[in-house]
Parts: structure tokens; sequence; C-alpha cells
């Protein structure tokens, strides 16, 4: 009973404290992929630079933020790279730090693949410190302490970027996890599990994610967060099974 409580929690409407884990599907070199902390959901902002609907954006390791050259908002980030989160994230008051807000700006290390070399391109510096390439081109987490100014510039947020690849070694599949304490409004108010938005969690619900994952059927972005019930970033037989005890509990 208390997972079903926590999971229907999960897609309220409204929340003062957000604490979560996300996985983004930024592989693509030449495309970003657009994040809002206070939706917890991709977004496709018309045009980037004068929309406030976004706070982040991913393009393989690149990150930037609502700010500077990226975008009108009155985001930007911080650092922190004396301390890491591993033993950091539960200590750490974030309103009492100094924070010094970095905007976005060029950087010169934006990979072309039709040239092979490296070239500039737009992003946010003091989150270009979450990991570096070694010399077999594999990336290093550093895990430092960072925090990412929404782009309304009201709310602080803690930002953890833990992880580069996929379960296949892919890269560009980037895992981060986020904690602020500000109201959180979601578009997709349904019960997760729900793929059917029938208001009802049953049978019907794991078809439909079976089919889903045979590319049988594709799904909305709000149905894709509610067939991905554990969390992880993927829709696959890990949420069939936790479906299925849902329906059973």
């Amino acid at each position: 009973m208390n997972r079903k409580i926590l999971i229907l929690f999960y897609f309220n409407i409204l929340f003062t404290q957000v604490d979560t884990t996300i996985t983004i599907d930024a592989s693509d070199y030449n495309n970003w992929t657009y994040f809002s902390l206070r939706t917890a959901e991709i977004v496709y902002p018309q045009d980037p630079l004068s929309s406030n609907d976004w706070d982040i954006a991913f393009q393989r390791k690149h990150i930037k933020t609502n700010s500077g050259l990226s975008g009108d908002g009155y985001g930007g980030a911080s650092v922190d790279s004396t301390v890491t989160w591993i033993d950091e994230w539960s200590n750490i008051d974030s309103s009492t730090i100094n924070h010094e807000w970095i905007e976005d700006s060029i950087l010169n290390d934006f990979y072309d693949l039709t040239t092979h070399t490296f070239g500039p391109g737009i992003k946010n510096a003091a989150l270009n410190s979450w990991g570096w390439f070694d010399d077999e081109y594999q990336l290093n987490v550093t895990h430092y302490v960072m925090h990412v100014l929404t782009s309304d510039g009201e709310d602080i947020v803690k930002f953890w970027p833990f992880s580069y690849y996929n379960n296949n070694g892919q890269g560009g599949f980037l895992s981060f996890r986020y904690s602020g304490d500000f109201e959180f409004t979601s578009s997709c108010n349904y019960i997760s599990g729900d793929v059917t938005m029938d208001q009802q969690i049953n049978v019907t619900d794991i078809i439909s994610i079976v089919n889903n994952i045979l590319n049988f059927i594709n799904y909305n972005d709000c149905q894709l967060q509610i067939a991905d019930i554990n969390q992880d970033g993927f829709i696959n037989v890990t949420d069939v099974i936790a479906l299925v005890n849902i329906i059973i509990d």
C-alpha cells in the first residue's frame, strides 16, 4: 500500500519539495534536449533563446542553462570543486552558500563529426566540470557540488550529474539527481502505471507497456513518464514486473 501512495504522489499536481533522479537521452551531436526542473519533463521550446519553459539543456556531455548566450532567462550555475555530492548531498543547505552564479558562454570543446576537430559552442562553464574524458575516451565523473538557478531566477537547485552511459555502454545518456525547495507542477497528472489513461491500473496497462517495448505502439511524453514506473529512464520488462506487483498488491 505504501508503494502505491508514493507513486501516486509523484504525479500529483503540486509538490513543495523535489528530490528525483532523471535519465536524459542527450546522445545527438547536433540537437539539444531541453528540460524543465520545475515539471521534471523534457520540453520543446519553439525559440529556446526567448523561452522561459526550460531551465537546463543537454547535448552529449555539454550542459547549458537558461542564461547568458543560451537564453533570456535568469538562470545560471555554480560549482564547488572542493567537495563532492557523494559525501554532502544530504548535508549541504543550498540557501546558506554564497553562490557565484556563472552564465552561459562560448567554450571550444564541441566535437565536429565531419571534421573530427573541436570547435566553439555555447554552454555553462561551471557545469562543464561535471566530468572529463581520459585517454581512452571514457568519461570520468567528478561528482562536484553543483547548483542550478531556474530560468525565473527564483529557485536554487542541487544538481548532481552522476552517469554518462546507458546499460549498453552508449555515451550521451546523462543521469542526474536534483533537489529543490520549490513548487513543482506537472502537466502529466495521471497515476504511474495508468498508461491507457482510463483512471484504472489493470491488465490493459500491462499489455500496453509490452506493446510499446515491442514497438507496436508509440507513447507520447506523458505516457513515457507514466510507463517508466521504476524511474530509470527506460521502459522495459522491469516496468512490466513493477506494474504487475502494483496490481497484485
